[in-house]
């Protein structure tokens, strides 16, 4: 019985450089599924509570996920304050129940099963100059960082990857962000994204930063550029700002 999912492997062992000091590395090397496919289907039917005992790392989570067949979709509740927009953001509970949502929604129902199970889980978030931003998750295990966007993990996003095989070539052809990446500096991980948004020809974020919590997020944009606002109570940190003087991020 089959513990492989979409395109990851529970058994592959590799350790590719994609970027200086940056590691492409099998989603198992943060704990290998304990079940098979069939095991974790009936896993998927448990209460929210039961499901979190049974899940113990990265992989089993993602394997979870899918087998759920997590959907993505436009969740997050809009408010306007002093003409700042906010979008509040399911919380990691909320999440697991609804089983659908964006990308603040999918980084929390991770973070719901796997905050226990390393030194530290959270989000690492991009700002664009457009107004738009994104979520994704940072692990911070043994003095290292992992990262990883579960919304390119869900079942629906695994035509866009290749498979989970150390192949450099064949990362640089696929959506990288659904794979696990290891760093020690995770200004190098900013990096690393900027240099596959200019090969995809995207527009590259200008400011990359964590957060502890994913509960909101303001934005404000005018003649004078496009501002990010970030509830302080989500202890956010900013790891990497071009100099661009229209495009802003505050804690507020």
């Amino acid at each position: 019985m089959s513990r492989d999912i979409g395109q990851y492997s529970n058994t592959i062992k590799f350790e590719t450089e994609v970027y200086n000091g940056v590691y492409w590395i099998p989603i198992n090397t943060l704990g290998a599924s304990r079940y098979s496919n069939e095991e974790m289907a009936e896993i998927s039917k448990m209460s929210m509570e039961e499901k979190k005992v049974c899940i113990s790392n990265l992989y089993e989570a993602v394997q979870l996920f899918q087998i759920l067949d997590f959907q993505g979709g436009m969740d997050n509740k809009d408010y306007w304050v002093d003409n700042i927009h906010w979008q509040t953001h399911k919380s990691p509970e909320e999440a697991v129940l609804s089983n659908e949502g964006c990308c603040a929604t999918d980084t929390n129902w991770l973070a719901y099963f796997i905050n226990d199970k390393y030194d530290s889980v959270g989000g690492f978030c991009y700002a664009n100059q457009d107004g738009n931003g994104h979520v994704t998750t940072y692990i911070k295990h043994a003095n290292e960082y992992y990262f990883i966007d579960m919304m390119m993990c869900r079942k629906d996003s695994q035509v866009f990857l290749c498979k989970e095989n150390g192949l450099l070539s064949d990362l640089m052809d696929s959506e990288w962000a659904g794979f696990l990446y290891r760093c020690k500096d995770p200004v190098d991980f900013c990096f690393f994204n900027i240099d596959r948004f200019k090969a995809k020809n995207r527009s590259v974020p200008f400011c990359f930063y964590l957060r502890k919590s994913i509960t909101a997020t303001g934005e404000h944009t005018d003649e004078k550029g496009v501002r990010f606002y970030v509830p302080q109570k989500d202890d956010p940190l900013i790891i990497y700002s071009s100099d661009d003087k229209n495009c802003n991020v505050s804690f507020v």
